[in-house]
């Protein structure tokens, strides 16, 4: 799998440049993988016009790729056969991890997003 290719953008922001990529490389939803890459940096983030993800914060490149390996291996990785060529799936919502190679399936847990500030201008009081 490639590195992730990130940027800043002004001060506040980063772009995950190839975020699209590897959701195909993955064969995953890009909704579910953006809701835990957000999720796990504790932040708010979109697509932007060109499928990059655009978060807010200033995140290094070796925090999106230890978060990515932790989705390959709780998301994508088969547990029993160890193959990555596995399917997603959603019923009665929960999600299932079925390999296409040894047949085998389980649930996987749900993507729990922690607590995110709000922080926005404060009234002058005028």
């Amino acid at each position: 799998m490639r590195p992730p290719q990130v940027l800043r953008e002004g001060t506040k922001k980063t772009v995950f440049v190839n975020f699209m990529d590897l959701c195909r490389i993955m064969h995953r939803q890009p909704d579910h993988v953006m809701a835990f890459l957000l999720a796990e940096l504790g932040t708010s983030g979109s697509l932007d016009g060109q499928q990059r993800l655009v978060v807010k914060g200033r995140f290094a490149p070796k925090n999106f790729e230890w978060i990515l390996r932790r989705y390959i291996s709780d998301y994508v990785i088969c547990p029993g056969c160890k193959s990555p060529d596995t399917i997603l799936m959603k019923e009665n919502r929960l999600f299932f991890l079925r390999c296409e190679k040894c047949g085998s399936g389980r649930s996987v847990a749900p993507i729990k997003a922690g607590f995110v500030a709000r922080v926005g201008r404060r009234n002058t009081g005028t």
